[in-house]
């Protein structure tokens, strides 16, 4: 009984915006941050569109150069824009900068997201994907617990590797490739705050072990180069003229 009290503390975050507002989504919230910070900081441009965790796009965008922020939510959530993902009605080649956060594994329908995101994205577009990294022990506790659906262990968690075949295919370059937070899933800080030598040692020698997989693409665009004709220039008339036949015993006057 004890046990299952345990597995289940989770089980009251009605969100992913509410759990991130708790002491462990908040030191993840912070690791990220410090991670984001740069990219975003040299990302300029006109619009920006952040799908999923719209709670917290304030801070997480605090030092993005972007001139227009938008947040895009299909779950219900406050968000500027209420859409879905798989069909976004924003015009092609639009938008600078896309940040997916928890999305890719709560949507059943991740390509037709990633197509989308690539339509929208101008030429040199970034885009910014964060999800747990099932290759851990949030993945490990996501294995164990998905069917029970508690935030934040539901869903379907990618590997980055998996993630970046998809993006390769539809035309994207990866630019960074970040593993966030080594804190285990634990909800209790009372159990966490003895636990640190865990952090430090996953940190240290299994990097391969963060909670979080922070990966940065841009869009890729071959300019076309027109192929031209090569003319083949024909001449009029060939290259050696036969004398004529009748009168070659003649005289020419020169």
């Amino acid at each position: 009984m004890r046990f299952w009290r345990q597995t289940t503390e989770s089980k009251g975050f009605a969100s992913i915006d509410d759990w991130y507002l708790s002491e462990t989504g908040q030191y993840l919230l912070n690791e990220l941050e410090e991670k984001i910070s740069p990219i975003l900081s040299t990302t300029f441009g006109y619009y920006s569109l952040q799908i999923g965790c719209p709670g917290i796009a304030g801070r997480l965008q605090e030092s993005c150069r972007v001139k227009h922020q938008f947040t895009l939510d299909d779950l219900g959530l406050p968000a500027k824009v209420h859409a879905n993902p798989s069909m976004l009605p924003i015009a092609s080649d639009s938008v600078d900068l896309v940040i997916l956060m928890h999305h890719l594994s709560n949507t059943g329908e991740p390509h037709a997201v990633l197509r989308e995101a690539f339509r929208i994205l101008i030429p040199e577009g970034k885009l910014v994907i964060i999800d747990f990294n099932p290759a851990s022990l949030w993945g490990l506790r996501n294995f164990f617990q998905s069917w029970l659906e508690h935030v934040p262990f539901k869903g379907h968690f990618y590997t980055a590797r998996r993630i970046d075949d998809w993006m390769r295919l539809l035309g994207f370059d990866q630019d960074l490739f970040y593993r966030v937070g080594y804190l285990p899933p634990i909800q209790k800080p009372s159990i966490t705050r003895h636990m640190s030598w865990l952090e430090k040692g996953s940190r240290n020698w299994l990097p391969v072990l963060g909670a979080l997989n922070l990966l940065v693409y841009s869009k890729n665009i071959s300019p076309l180069t027109p192929v031209r004709h090569r003319w083949v220039t024909r001449k009029l008339l060939p290259g050696k003229i036969a004398r004529p036949s009748v009168g070659r015993d003649m005289k020419y006057d020169r």
